[in-house]
């Protein structure tokens, strides 16, 4: 028992001086914290965030200056990964300084990326078992949303402000359906062929999060993510297990998405309309273009005419105040879309890094969004069945959070950001850690 106490039930996996038991062990717990009270409550997220990068950071300097053991040898993938969770950071900052147009509040979610790389430094130096900490932190995060709005009914409700869909007060519908849908395929991935009872009772535990989350996010009507649901089940097939349990789950999948999408018109309703929306904004004329689909292509040219005319560097936050942009502006497009990108930005992380910084802030984009994707990818077709399993549950974030990146600013809002790269430094740490292990 002790024994087990001392690692953190297997979950921390490398030998550590007693400093750095203490603060490892706090971080594990911290790690299993921060998702759950996502859908619950409002802040918990950065708040422990903030926490888990201190205390990341001490470990770090308590490493570095005081242990008296060696750090293991890198490769030169582990530094790029560090470099690229830095690159949104560098570009936000790099383009205010070039601009003169310092706002400190659009450094906030940027940082969140950059003090992620603490995260991954620990989840790799000491081994810990990142996937077992999400197989019990996901299930428990789906579980307390629902007790939130049993509890609270008022607090989940079909919002005027975002057109009768239903939203938490401290998450709108977009970014709500996005997380439900990531968390629910997240589920999916760590179904298991083994036949014991354990493994048969968290079987079916990930099967209803992943059924009751699919629910939720069909519930909120925004389409975002939705796309990553088939991408998921496609790769899920490649799982190196049973095939039957395979096919078996697969099937239960499929039958849960075709009875939510019969069981709720909407469903289709948002589906078909995507369709039109987007065949219509090539027929209709501009001051008439209102469509979801429509606004969103319009700040697509936007955010394009914009890194035209500044394409090194971008226009931190001077793009508005510009007098012939805004000319330009009035005369090309309706006055809501141009209000929305104003106020509510370019609804993409990719436009709203292109404008801010330019090819700068596009190369910052990349790196963020691709070096995971790719190594994810490679290690599902050449990695160890356990480091696949991993990457698999990489790829559902990824494919969830790079599809709704398209329709909302992922990274712009602090929680958001904070799981993305809670999830993201997480599970690459993990993957590059268990992928060295196998080569020993």
């Amino acid at each position: 028992m002790q024994k087990n106490m001392s690692n953190f039930w297997g979950i921390i996996n490398a030998q550590c001086d007693q400093p750095g038991k203490t603060i490892s062990f706090i971080i594990v717990s911290l790690l299993l914290a921060q998702p759950i009270f996502l859908f619950s409550i409002g802040g918990w997220v950065t708040r422990v965030g903030i926490a888990i990068y201190l205390l990341c950071l001490i470990s770090f300097l308590l490493e570095k200056f005081f242990s008296k053991r060696k750090g293991s040898e890198t490769s030169k993938l582990y530094w790029w990964i560090i470099f690229s969770l830095g690159t949104y950071f560098l570009a936000t900052i790099f383009s205010q300084i070039i601009n003169g147009y310092f706002v400190p509040n659009r450094l906030d979610s940027p940082s969140r990326l950059l003090f992620s790389s603490l995260i991954f430094y620990v989840v790799f130096r000491y081994k810990i078992d990142f996937s077992k900490i999400l197989q019990l932190s996901i299930p428990l995060s789906i579980a307390f949303f629902f007790l939130f709005i049993e509890l609270n009914p008022d607090q989940i409700k079909a919002s005027k402000i975002y057109w009768g869909r239903y939203a938490l007060p401290f998450i709108d519908p977009i970014l709500l359906s996005t997380w439900l849908t990531c968390f629910g395929l997240i589920c999916i991935t760590f179904i298991n062929d083994q036949i014991k009872f354990l493994s048969i009772i968290k079987n079916v535990i990930f099967m209803l999060c992943f059924g009751s989350t699919l629910y939720m996010a069909f519930v909120t009507e925004s389409r975002s993510g939705w796309l990553a649901i088939p991408m998921t089940l496609l790769l899920f097939s490649f799982k190196p297990f049973n095939l039957k349990i395979k096919l078996i789950v697969l099937f239960i999948a499929l039958v849960c998405i075709s009875y939510f999408a019969l069981s709720l018109p909407s469903t289709y309703d948002r589906i078909n309309l995507a369709f039109l929306e987007f065949k219509t904004y090539f027929t209709t004329d501009f001051e008439f273009n209102t469509s979801s689909v429509g606004i969103r292509m319009d700040m697509g040219s936007i955010a394009f005419k914009a890194f035209y005319l500044k394409p090194y560097f971008g226009w931190s936050e001077a793009l508005f105040a510009n007098p012939e942009f805004a000319t330009y502006l009035a005369e090309s497009f309706p006055e809501h879309t141009v209000f929305l990108v104003k106020n509510t930005g370019f609804h993409s992380d990719l436009y709203a890094v292109m404008v801010r910084s330019g090819a700068l802030g596009l190369f910052a984009y990349l790196a963020t969004f691709l070096t995971p994707l790719f190594l994810f990818l490679f290690l599902m077709i050449r990695g160890a069945n356990d480091v696949k399993n991993i990457a698999l549950t990489g790829l559902a974030v990824m494919f969830t959070c790079i599809i709704a990146s398209a329709t909302v600013e992922i990274l712009s809002y602090k929680y958001s950001a904070t799981i993305f790269t809670y999830l993201i430094s997480g599970l690459m740490a993990q993957a590059l850690w268990k992928k060295e292990d196998s080569r020993n």
